[in-house]
């Protein structure tokens, strides 16, 4: 008979604890920052219940959190906080919707950080009734000229080769990235001038009007005059465009590259620390040594040695712990902050393309609406002759189509049907145009042929 086999203890159930916030809405008064409405959930132990609604924080108790957030955990890379204002210009429908958004991303990652959200200023942050202020008070490693002077030093030596190729490639992403936005916002600003132009410009063509005497050409000067008004305005909406989707994404990612770096400075200054810690501990242990060893030992001085060495010991015990901890969780803090700036920065240009896709669409379906006033400017066919007097006279015609259809645009040889289905980038190809140019498919040569063929 075999014995009996003591019962199997209980499988531990291990709680998975989560902290999830849902932004709500935004109230703004004025120029003034905004107020961020969010709702919370969590099952944390410390919270005196599991959901909060209706939680409101203005965006200078959001900057303290990060203040704090930032000095109290040096073995993370906290997020920066968004700005309070975009490119779009405060009170538009797009203001709200880029800083909720922006919100919603900051306090996803904040509260999925499982350092950040197990803080204790996390929960007075959600469970505050009236205002935010930090209850605990942390400083800095170093501020001020001291730290600028610890940046002119040569960086400590470090066992961690991936934190030390870090740094730099942080700091070159903050300072290219910003200057990046900076060209950007030349060419915004050269764009603006260009639409201010152009708008004069259709005035002048306005004008023109009053010189002539054919209706034709009276009819064009006025139509190409608004046209060119119309294109300048386009450029307005694409300097507004440009800068509010990868202009303010890159400013972004510039300042949290910068937090990022200065998280990796405090590290080397924690391990400046615990060098001068080590060799306070070397000192002290050749002090006692040197009075154990003497002829007249004085009982005092020696307990006082041995305290003192103790006190060493045990400071660069909690040191080395810290700068084991801060290393070991940086270095997956690293790999997060890789795939996040990433994420980020495919978002920005996928969504600045889109945009200036969009503006160069617009632009070119307000240019084809007047390609039948520039074609009936005069019995011959107007501009659209070039020169090609054996053609017989243009008839003018209501059914020319606009070369932007669901299935594609007709004067490229790309059809975005052929690569399914895109909620993205929608085809914009007419099905009126294949009947008007007589083929079924755009490539190279069909597409020198419909050059050649052109009317405009």
């Amino acid at each position: 008979m075999q014995p009996d086999r003591a019962p199997a203890p209980p499988a531990k159930i291990v709680t998975e604890y989560v902290l999830r916030t849902k932004v709500t809405g935004m109230e703004r008064s004025g120029k003034k920052p905004p107020l961020i409405r969010f709702d919370a959930y969590t099952n944390l132990p410390r919270f005196r219940t599991t959901q909060f609604r209706d939680i409101r924080r203005t965006y200078d108790e959001f900057l303290k959190l990060f203040k704090h957030l930032s000095t109290a955990n040096p073995e993370c890379f906290v997020p920066t906080v968004p700005h309070d204002t975009t490119y779009a210009g405060p009170g538009t429908d797009e203001d709200e919707y880029h800083i909720k958004v922006n919100f919603q991303k900051w306090l996803d990652r904040v509260t999925h950080n499982q350092v950040l959200m197990r803080d204790e200023e996390m929960m007075y942050f959600i469970e505050a009734d009236f205002g935010y202020s930090p209850m605990t008070k942390r400083k800095a490693p170093a501020t001020g000229l001291r730290r600028k002077a610890i940046k002119q030093l040569q960086p400590p030596p470090d066992d961690c080769q991936e934190l030390v190729d870090f740094r730099p490639l942080a700091k070159r992403f903050y300072l290219m990235s910003g200057d990046v936005r900076t060209k950007l916002e030349k060419v915004s600003k050269i764009r603006k001038g260009l639409g201010m132009a152009e708008i004069e410009l259709g005035h002048r063509f306005t004008n023109m009007t009053a010189l002539e005497f054919q209706s034709g050409m009276i009819n064009m000067w006025k139509k190409l005059g608004k046209t060119v008004m119309s294109v300048g305005d386009i450029q307005t909406i694409k300097t507004t465009s440009e800068m509010a989707t990868l202009g303010d994404g890159l400013l972004w990612l510039s300042n949290d590259a910068f937090v990022v770096k200065e998280t990796l400075t405090n590290r080397q200054i924690l391990i400046r620390d615990l060098l001068s810690a080590q060799s306070t501990s070397r000192s002290r242990h050749a002090t006692a040594a040197r009075l154990r060893s003497s002829a007249t030992i004085n009982p005092l001085r020696v307990d006082e040695a041995l305290n003192s060495l103790e006190d060493a010991k045990q400071i660069e015990a909690a040191l080395t712990a810290k700068v084991n901890r801060v290393t070991h969780n940086l270095i997956k803090e690293r790999s997060e902050w890789f795939a996040n700036t990433d994420e980020d920065l495919q978002g920005y240009i996928a969504d600045y393309v889109r945009r200036m896709i969009d503006t160069e669409r617009r632009t070119l379906a307000v240019w084809e609406s007047i390609r039948l006033d520039i074609r009936t400017a005069d019995g011959s066919g107007g501009l659209s002759r070039l020169g090609r007097s054996e053609l017989p006279p243009i008839v003018r015609r209501a059914g020319v189509v606009s070369s932007q259809g669901p299935k594609g645009d007709s004067w490229s040889g790309d059809r975005r049907t052929a690569h399914g289905s895109n909620e993205i980038f929608p085809p914009m190809f007419d099905d009126q145009n294949e009947d008007e140019f007589g083929i079924s498919e755009v490539d190279a040569k069909n597409a020198a042929s419909m050059l050649a063929g052109s009317t405009f």
